[in-house]
């Protein structure tokens, strides 16, 4: 053999399998380059089949090939299977066990050699590389034998690697049906729980939700107010290994100081004017399950204190109580408050904020998720129309003002609004006639809106004064948030909405 072209033949068939791992695809390639720089003829691929307990034809230097395969020990290809050696057939007219299965060959004056090599990998025989080679005396069965077995190894790496992609392929889709169905239930359990949207935003919360559920992580929910962070609370303690236990509910903001202590840690009997008997605080209550401390950023300082123990030691004492009781319970606290500034400020303790901000999830206000707006809407008008025994249809002019609507109150606004529509409604349809006035003035502005001043649109001018904010405040976008009276989030949200650009930070 000449040592130049084996090892240009080596190189071309590295190159060959390198571009790509789907053996069908390079293996016809390969064997057209043995056929025209070595002289093989006649190429065959078999491939191991568990499902059939056979080596079957992969590839073939023709591009046909029988259905059947070989068994272990069948013909000469079996027999390199079941071994694992070479077998050389120096003139296969001459060789009764040669079954001339995969080609039908006819009777040659020529002397044909049968050269068949086992793959390997991983210690196994995964297959068997096999060609005719027609020869002369000068030529060498050896070489070209131990050549033929240089590229069953370099096949053979190439079906191994091929193997561990499909698997890991294989393994990951696998994960991705469980992780969807998964996400499907929950998304099916939190429409039960009131949790209802399909936008990109609502869904990275519920994925946030979904993980953070099965554990015992204190949570922090952030959302302006009307969001429905409650609701996701309950969402995460009914996803929970807690879900058979309490669920316990407390607005920090609603009670007041003096109260409030005694309704979070309870109190014995005789502990101050009034106290006639012992009664158990929300955390007892909830004890083995969940308590959701709602408004959070409104608990006094001294308040904080005693809850940052409550939570570092799992232990509670009733006022005028001698002793402390163990409690066992997860917390989900919520706030619409800049937590940060109050730290900073001293109104709000660093410790106990750095034990409530575990698991942050901020829940993004309705007007950034406008896309919910239609399935929040049929949601609560199939809610209502069962609570109220009405069949309540809506017109498109309606959803087409609700969608311009800037819903300062968030999904409790709108529930609000549509519940007083129903309650209110005589014709079974819901019309722009039925919308509050403050609804109503918005798509009349709207109409405003697309005019042009000067030709240009609101839109323009306000792209503008945002601009010139940013640039005035040094591309800060909190400092511009200040001068336009807005907050950083909705300075971000129309940056984004016009297409801002703003300075490479150096």
């Amino acid at each position: 053999m000449d040592l130049k072209v084996e090892i240009e033949t080596l190189y071309e068939v590295s190159k060959i399998l390198s571009s790509s791992l789907n053996l069908e695809t390079t293996v016809p390639y390969i064997f057209r380059l043995l056929k025209k720089l070595m002289g093989f003829e006649r190429l065959t691929l078999t491939i191991y089949d568990p499902s059939t307990d056979q080596i079957v034809v992969r590839a073939t230097s023709s591009g046909k090939f029988p259905k059947e395969g070989f068994k272990k020990g069948e013909g000469i290809t079996g027999k390199v299977w079941k071994h694992g050696v070479p077998i050389v057939i120096p003139d296969i007219s001459q060789e009764p066990e040669f079954l001339n299965k995969v080609w039908k060959r006819k009777k040659s004056k020529k002397k044909i050699a049968f050269i068949a090599v086992p793959i390997k990998s991983g210690g196994k025989v995964i297959g068997v590389l096999s060609a005719d080679k027609e020869i002369n005396e000068k030529d060498s069965l050896d070489e070209y034998t131990r050549f033929l077995s240089m590229i069953a190894t370099l096949i053979a790496n190439s079906f191994s690697l091929e193997r561990k992609v499909q698997a890991e392929r294989k393994s990951l889709e696998e994960e991705k049906r469980a992780l969807e169905t998964e996400l499907k239930r929950v998304y099916e359990k939190l429409h039960v729980e009131g949790i209802v949207g399909r936008s990109k935003e609502i869904l990275n919360v519920l994925e946030i939700v979904h993980r953070v559920a099965p554990t015992n992580a204190t949570v922090l929910l952030r959302g302006e107010s009307g969001v429905g962070k409650e609701v996701f609370a309950r969402a995460i303690h009914f996803l929970s290994p807690r879900a058979d236990k309490p669920f316990v509910a407390i607005n920090c903001g609603a009670i007041p100081g003096e109260l409030l202590e005694a309704e979070l840690f309870g109190y014995e009997k005789g502990a101050f004017t009034g106290a006639y008997s012992t009664k158990k605080g929300k955390f007892e209550l909830a004890n083995g399950g969940t308590l959701f401390l709602d408004e959070i950023g409104e608990l006094p300082l001294h308040l904080q204190v005693k809850l940052l123990r409550a939570i570092q030691e799992k232990e509670i004492e009733r006022i005028g109580g001698t002793r402390p009781i163990k409690v066992d319970v997860r917390i989900i606290a919520a706030t619409n408050r800049d937590l940060e500034s109050m730290v900073r400020e001293g109104k709000f303790r660093e410790d106990l904020y750095y034990r409530l901000n575990v698991v942050p999830i901020f829940i993004p206000p309705l007007r950034e998720r406008k896309e919910d707006i239609p399935v929040l809407v049929h949601y609560f008008l199939e809610k209502f129309s069962k609570e109220y025994n009405k069949e309540v249809s809506i017109t498109q002019e309606v959803m087409d003002a609700f969608m311009k609507y800037e819903w300062k109150g968030n999904v409790r606004e709108l529930q609000n609004v549509l519940e007083r529509m129903v309650i209110l409604d005589t014709d079974g349809v819901l019309s722009e006639e039925d919308l509050p006035p403050e609804i109503r003035d918005v798509k009349k502005e709207s109409r405003i809106y697309n005019q042009t001043l000067n030709g240009e649109t609101i839109w323009d001018l306000e792209k503008q004064l945002i601009e010139k904010a940013l640039e005035e405040s040094g591309f800060v976008i909190k400092e511009a948030a200040k001068k336009l009276g807005m907050t950083p989030r909705q300075v971000s949200y129309r940056i984004q909405k016009y297409g801002i650009k703003l300075p490479k930070k150096r």
